[in-house]
């Protein structure tokens, strides 16, 4: 018999978050507790999965339990259909041995379900290999274990097999989608109660052209300085080192210790180089590269990517292939050659004065979306929208814009990626928060839900909005 000498009560708050909400839910009792973790320490894995092969929980009443403890999606594998496509992403021994497996991917994100959602290393594993945003949603451990090997072996087996189903999963109206569909587990929640019609609510553009643009387009009056580099690095020690050897060299230095802070210096200033470090709070540094590489309208502004973490020349060449770093330079560094490089770069950089023009091109490209959007020419908006991310990643309404577009064509989890990339750059944009609430509540990611309103909250334009936020939030408290 599984022994405990401390009442079973406070051993499991201390040691099972999970058995402790599972008890307050009254999902299971303390004797099916007991059993679960008695089969836990002979079986090893985690107690989720002890508990649902032990039938003493049912799946749905884990998985509400699992995200709602990590504030995280939780996916029901047995009602999800995946396009196998995507598990060229990630090498079956690589999903094997880190329990994980991907699930759906476009061009700038992979969502992995894991069985621990918290470990930081296969996740920036993935992002690094995969040059794209990691996503991490919460699966029973049991259940995640049989689909990586069924879903694996249909693929090698016959790559004509375009899905892999669960067995409790069936396509909506007899359709198929190239990128399949993933069924989640959703809480109970109410539809949004707010004082306008939610769907008109989440279709509208309210960014003002005349107004909010120009504030997206305010830069420092320095900006575009062809002397100005930005260090980007949240330990103060290399700041202080990097910022004063540029000094010396004659430089303005702009620095910033936080991905978003970083994010918001491209854009006002307009840097000659970036010195970048990889492993940033927020946002990590090889997105970061990744998003100003990839834009016209920075893409030629040098970056030096440091790191003290990823190390050997394979992984600078990575770095260089698929972030597209100008440099790579391991901590501890040397500050001679490393001020040799930023000279070098920058000598090879571009004018201000075509940063300027691809600006008015995306000002552009925006307007015209916007227009389109307003005639309901949807497709048509889209192109344009996303060739104003193209000439200019770094504006906030086009992205906002671009949701709404996204949102019009019923591409849901696209447009929530698009406001989600809307905030990351102005995090006080009350809209796209709330946007974000809405969706994420429609769609049973509670946590998430919670943490757009708390934040829509601190930011609601009157008094009047305040309220109606503070009471959508109260109830789902």
């Amino acid at each position: 018999m599984y022994i405990i000498r401390a009442p079973l009560e406070v051993w499991v708050a201390q040691k099972t978050p999970l058995g402790k909400l599972l008890l307050e839910k009254k999902k299971i009792d303390q004797d099916g507790l007991g059993k679960a973790l008695e089969h836990q320490q002979k079986k090893g894995g985690r107690l989720a999965s002890s508990l649902m092969e032990l039938g003493l929980a049912g799946e749905e009443d884990l998985l509400l339990a699992l995200g709602e403890q990590l504030g995280l999606p939780a996916v029901d594998l047995s009602r999800s259909i995946i396009a196998l496509h995507h598990l060229d992403i990630v090498p079956e021994p690589v999903a094997v041995e880190n329990n994980i497996l991907p699930v759906l991917s476009d061009e700038a994100r992979v969502i992995l379900v894991m069985a621990n959602p918290g470990d930081r290393r296969t996740i920036d594993e993935v992002q690094f290999v995969t040059g794209r945003k990691v996503e991490a949603y919460v699966v029973l451990e049991a259940r995640l274990k049989k689909v990586i090997e069924e879903a694996y072996a249909t693929r090698k087996r016959d790559r004509s097999v375009k899905f892999y189903q669960g067995e409790r999963s069936a396509f909506p109206d007899g359709k198929t989608d190239p990128n399949g569909f993933m069924a989640y587990i959703s809480p109970q929640l109410p539809e949004p109660d707010v004082s306008i019609d939610a769907e008109e609510e989440l279709i509208t553009i309210e960014v003002s052209l005349t107004d909010e643009v120009e504030r997206d387009a305010e830069v420092d009056p320095d900006a575009g300085d062809e002397r100005v580099v930005l260090v980007v690095d949240d330990e103060p020690d290399i700041v202080r080192l990097l910022e004063k050897s540029l000094i010396a060299e004659g430089f303005r230095v702009i620095t910033a210790s936080r991905g978003l802070e970083a994010l918001q210096a491209v854009k006002q200033y307009s840097p000659a180089l970036v010195l970048l470090d990889a492993m940033l709070p927020e946002i990590h540094g090889f997105e970061i590269c990744k998003k100003i590489k990839s834009s016209k309208r920075f893409g030629s502004v040098p970056v030096i990517m440091i790191s003290a973490v990823y190390r050997g020349w394979r992984f600078a060449e990575d770095v260089k292939q698929t972030y597209g770093a100008d440099d790579y330079f391991e901590k501890p560094f040397r500050i001679v050659p490393l001020l040799r490089r930023v000279r070098e770069l920058i000598g090879a950089g571009s004018s201000s004065a075509e940063q300027q023009k691809d600006q008015a091109a995306a000002n552009e490209a925006y307007r015209k979306g916007v227009a389109l959007y307003n005639e309901k020419r949807h497709d048509e908006a889209e192109v344009a929208l996303r060739e104003a991310c193209r000439l200019d990643p770094f504006i906030a309404n086009v992205h906002f814009a671009l949701a709404n577009v996204l949102l019009a064509k019923n591409q849901v989890y696209h447009a929530m990626q698009e406001y989600e990339t809307t905030i990351e750059l102005k995090p006080d944009l009350f809209a796209p928060l709330r946007n974000l609430a809405i969706l994420y509540q429609k769609k049973g990611f509670k946590n998430k839900a919670v943490e757009m309103w708390e934040r829509a909250l601190r930011c609601s334009p009157e008094e009047e909005t305040r309220e109606q936020v503070r009471e959508q939030l109260l109830k789902l408290l």
